[in-house]
């Protein structure tokens, strides 16, 4: 794995985080990293189109769903709406780099050595240090494009044998107009919002689990992709290696 130098100091945040159970910091990676980051982002040709239907994760070609007519999309819109109505749902555009590191299929992507250093001693320490929590073993990880129409709607990430300490959200979003929607909310058990991040460049929005949050929908007319790099850091050792 290649040399990454992690700019951003962990001490400097972790009080903010201990009181606040969220923190966003700024200028987290050196800048040609973030850079060859965010090119590998915009780049990526291949996308998954991810929601829930009956209860389960699903996720189909993005190139596919091009294709549909608008009979074909109207219908899917539908299947997506009855379950945001009321309960969970999400639609967004995803890269599982989790699986598909474990599965051998990043081999010369740049995607795989970011997840080596997302699992690097030089990461894992900034995520132990910021959260005090010292067992933290590894990172899981998934590239997300959020266009219009997409959203997540409100959940606490708390998923039984999981493991996870606190979820980190890599934005790397350049110019993005508040206006667009597509900001990461965060409210109270009332349904108040107590807080958000909006989208930014290479900066880590880091918050600890279980906490209510939501990804804002993205506005019709949104000027650009919500990109990033998401996961959890969490206890144990990495099931999969």
């Amino acid at each position: 794995m290649e040399c990454v130098t992690i700019l951003a100091t962990a001490k400097d945040w972790t009080e903010e985080l201990t009181q606040n159970r969220r923190v966003q910091v700024p200028d987290l990676l050196t800048p040609d990293f973030a850079s060859r980051l965010h090119r590998a982002l915009r780049e990526q040709s291949q996308w998954n189109l991810v929601f829930r239907h009956n209860g389960e994760h699903m996720d189909i070609g993005a190139d596919s769903v091009d294709l549909w007519d608008d009979a074909q999309q109207k219908q899917f819109d539908r299947v997506v709406f009855e379950v945001a109505r009321d309960s969970f749902q999400y639609l967004y555009k995803n890269v599982p780099i989790y699986d598909l590191y474990h599965n051998g299929r990043l081999a010369g992507h740049f995607f795989g050595t970011l997840f080596e250093f997302l699992n690097s001693a030089q990461f894992l320490n900034f995520g132990r240090e910021l959260t005090g929590c010292a067992d933290i073993g590894f990172c899981d990880a998934q590239a997300t494009s959020f266009e219009a129409g997409h959203f997540l709607s409100v959940h606490d990430d708390n998923v039984a044998g999981k493991n996870r300490v606190a979820a980190y959200v890599l934005s790397m979003t350049a110019d993005w107009n508040v206006n667009w929607g597509g900001a990461l909310q965060f409210f109270d058990d009332s349904g108040n919002v107590t807080g958000g991040f909006r989208p930014a460049f290479n900066t880590l929005n880091a918050f600890l689990i279980p906490q209510r949050h939501a990804v804002e929908y993205v506005t019709p007319f949104s000027g650009a992709a919500r990109l990033s790099i998401t996961g959890w850091f969490r206890r144990g050792t990495d099931p999969r290696n």
